[in-house]
């Protein structure tokens, strides 16, 4: 839905080499008239196009996660309850089956030994060893390496057994590597750079499809791979396509031209609608993301956190939730939505308060000029705001916004591009003054936000992590570097409750609302299971087919 983590790499490199041959499009693929049920496929429609293919690298989360799960395969995934399931591992190791030590720090991962890489060569404990040493890389821009970092020692005992150590409990460990896609260390041992690899656009994985086709701008086509572990799918071919525009792709879900609309779905105003189409199901599920406006603590503007209170002050939150969203959203002080088991039920609500946020701004000493804009020490209190172009409802927030803060003597132009501008380098290098952004925990569903809100996860400084406000707070560093390593729940629970109390005072970022989704697909296409557990909606992509 946005950036998700640390990169070097460019979004507009990955398109070097990327497939971008042109190619007669599938049947269906155009705009046009109806289409009818093609069984031998299925045509996944979003508003967003990924173009980075190596799962270790920079993700864009709900995007890239797409030709992630068509080609790669995690240790385990999670399924639509939160549980833990297995993939590349024969079971998911706990201390009940003896597969986690009673201290948390070895873990003992059997892997199954039925996994070939697509290319044919049996997958191996050695590969899982290659991906970890690849994630530690400092060379290699990692999207997160939360946890991994922990490991102390990463034996291999034989083909299909790893034992792993921890130099001190790391709790969300599971998460992380269910979040992490294993890569082929045959093919990519050798590469002197992975980040500029050629593999990266024609990866070899060991998941359900095959990458065959590429079109910049249009879509991507995959084969099924009918050597799958879990399965051959069920459909030959699966095109992920991108309309850039909420409506127009809404239109084409209408008229059957995607059988399954996803990542931002259906226009809230149009749920209505959706939910009376007889031959449509919408499925409308809460999402992990919560959506902010992203704050670059690094621009004169914005280093003084009573100014970022105070623009937070001025807005409009729920409004734009009632009035944008039509009530889909649900209001949240946290970068975690309020269903969370660690969320800081004892956060205030302090929008919209136009007159505290201008009393705010004149004892922070920004003085409204001549022209109406405030201004200290030359700097005008002036900026843009980015987000993706083509969604509607974003686009109408920007606007309330807007004008909420230019009755406080503050002027923003909206500046928007599409998502593989806004979402590269633009985000990643920390060149934004504001974004409207929604973005997830970093660690699967646990409460650590070390990637997004830890000083030492500053690309722009560090050239790892997603701390693209540029955030910096030492007691903030020092309670998420505890909060990882605490066994007791309610231990964790304070922890984390007083990270959000400093975020909500000094706001890096500034939530908005916890994200819902209402996603709309052929009655006919089944296997489909929605869930706020991940943020990739073809999670299960193998188990779909057409009744």
């Amino acid at each position: 839905m946005s950036a998700s983590n640390g990169l070097r790499l460019s979004r507009r490199s990955a398109l070097v080499g990327g497939l971008a041959a042109p190619l007669v499009l599938a049947e269906g693929v155009r705009s046009g008239h109806a289409q009818a049920i093609n069984k031998e496929r299925v045509i996944l429609g979003m508003t967003q196009e990924p173009v980075q293919f190596n799962p270790l690298l920079w993700v864009n989360a709900g995007t890239e996660n797409i030709p992630e799960v068509c080609m790669f395969d995690a240790l385990w995934d999670v399924d639509e309850k939160g549980n833990f399931i297995p993939n590349l591992a024969a079971k998911v190791p706990t201390r009940e089956n003896g597969g986690i030590s009673a201290d948390g720090l070895v873990w003992k991962i059997e892997l199954r030994g039925d996994v070939k890489w697509t290319d044919g060569q049996a997958f191996s404990a050695k590969d899982v060893e290659f991906t970890y040493q690849s994630i530690i890389n400092p060379k290699i821009a990692i999207r997160s390496r939360s946890g991994f970092d922990f490991i102390k020692n990463f034996k291999v005992v034989d083909a299909t057994h790893i034992e792993i150590e921890l130099d001190r409990p790391y709790i969300p460990f599971a998460w992380a590597w269910q979040n992490m896609h294993i890569v082929p260390q045959h093919l990519l041992a050798s590469e002197p750079d992975i980040n500029k690899s050629a593999w990266n656009a024609q990866p070899v994985g060991t998941g359900p499809f095959m990458l065959k086709q590429r079109v910049a701008g249009s879509h991507m086509i995959y084969e099924r791979n009918p050597n799958y572990h879990r399965g051959a799918a069920k459909f030959r071919q699966f095109i992920h396509k991108f309309v850039p525009d909420q409506l127009v792709l809404y239109g084409q879900a209408k008229t059957g031209e995607v059988d399954y609309m996803g990542l931002s779905g259906v226009p809230s105003d149009r749920w209505g609608e959706a939910r009376a189409m007889a031959d449509r199901d919408l499925i409308t599920t809460p999402q992990p993301w919560v959506q902010f406006i992203y704050f670059n603590c690094a621009k004169p503007q914005f280093k003084d956190p009573k100014v970022r209170k105070a623009l937070t002050m001025a807005c409009e939150m729920q409004k734009s939730i009632d009035d944008v969203y039509f009530g889909t959203y649900k209001r949240t002080q946290s970068y975690l939505q309020p269903s969370h088991w660690a969320y800081n039920d004892s956060l205030k609500e302090y929008t919209a308060d136009p007159v505290g946020a201008a009393r705010m701004l004149d004892e922070a000493g920004w003085k409204i000029g001549a022209d109406g804009v405030r201004e200290k020490d030359g700097v005008k209190l002036k900026f843009t705001c980015s987000t993706t172009a083509g969604n509607p409802a974003r686009q109408g927030t920007q606007a309330l916004f807007q004008q909420n803060w230019k009755k406080i003597g503050v002027e923003m132009e909206i500046k928007n591009m599409p998502a593989s501008v806004v979402w590269g380098e633009y985000t990643t290098k920390s060149q934004f003054d504001t974004e409207l952004v929604a973005w997830e925990p970093t660690v699967g569903m646990d409460p650590d936000y070390t990637a997004r809100a830890h000083s030492k996860q500053i690309p722009n400084k560090t050239g790892m992590g997603s701390n693209y406000s540029q955030y910096e707070n030492a007691e903030v560093d020092k309670l998420l570097e505890l909060g990882v390593t605490q066994a007791n729940t309610e231990d964790r629970k304070k922890t984390y409750a007083r990270v959000q109390e400093i975020l909500a005072e000094e706001v890096p970022f500034a939530p908005q609302g916890g994200t819902y989704q209402g996603n709309l697909k052929k009655k006919q296409l089944q296997g489909i299971k929605p869930t706020g557990y991940t943020v990739n909606c073809a999670w299960n992509l193998h188990e779909w087919g057409w009744a």
